[in-house]
């Protein structure tokens, strides 16, 4: 007699379990055909390049179905082709509301006449009318270039300059121009040690050449010369104390 009771408790609580789900999965159905549209879409994050145009054009051409069956992962490949979009994340907030937290591209610099850098070292394509450095090299190397960009204005900021434009050739030799145009030829190696020499030795150079500067090379191992405007260089050693 006990294990017919036992049995029973068992197949009751196997119904009462399969009464459960199929209930959840009813629910779930009507849930899912239910008439729930996303009316309304948040934009968390600080962004200044996205305005409710944009978020309309997404909104109309590329999400589909309603809260329960729209897809967020294309929801989200929409979004990033918003040019100024970095980062997304979407979620879903009961019953009509798509949260889109964003990062956008924060531009540091110019890479050539196609795009823009941001500062993790990523080329995106954008428009922008803001004065900024400009980047000239190679793709595969503007991670190392944004970096390189960064130490620069730090040491250049001893003098209140700041990088206008870098370059990295084709044999991995790098040039400067800073923002008060003097041309600074670094070459290949110890790039920043040599930068720092430039700076420690500026308002040398000022003093003597009265701002007239046409290019400063730092490519010597003992030294560097100067070129003033329209005249020849003046090589400057460490016999000279220079350095």
């Amino acid at each position: 007699m006990p294990n017919i009771l036992d049995n029973i408790k068992k197949i009751t609580l196997i119904i009462y379990a399969f009464i459960f789900l199929l209930s959840i999965f009813v629910a779930l159905q009507l849930l899912a055909r239910a008439d729930l549209p996303i009316r309304q879409i948040s934009i968390i994050g600080e962004y200044q390049h996205i305005d409710k145009e944009q978020v309309d054009l997404i909104a109309n051409e590329y999400i589909e179905g309603n809260f329960f069956s729209i897809n967020l992962d294309q929801t989200r490949q929409a979004f990033k082709k918003l040019a100024w979009i970095r980062e997304i994340a979407i979620r879903k907030k009961f019953p009509d509301t798509l949260e889109v937290t964003i990062e956008e591209h924060k531009p540091i610099a110019r890479w050539g006449r196609i795009g823009l850098v941001n500062n993790y070292g990523e080329i995106f394509n954008a428009a922008s009318q803001d004065e900024l450095p400009l980047f000239i090299g190679y793709e595969n190397f503007v991670k190392e270039m944004t970096l390189k960009f960064m130490e620069m204005n730090k040491i250049l900021s001893k003098e209140l300059m700041q990088v206008g434009t870098i370059t990295l050739s084709e044999r991995l030799s790098w040039e400067i121009t800073t923002n008060n145009q003097v041309r600074v030829i670094l070459g290949k190696d110890n790039i920043i040690k040599k930068l720092n020499l430039f700076t420690n030795n500026y308002q040398n150079i000022l003093a003597e050449l009265k701002n007239r500067i046409e290019y400063v090379d730092l490519r010597y191992k003992d030294g560097f010369s100067v070129k003033k405007l329209n005249e020849k260089s003046i090589m400057k050693t460490k016999e000279k104390n220079i350095l």
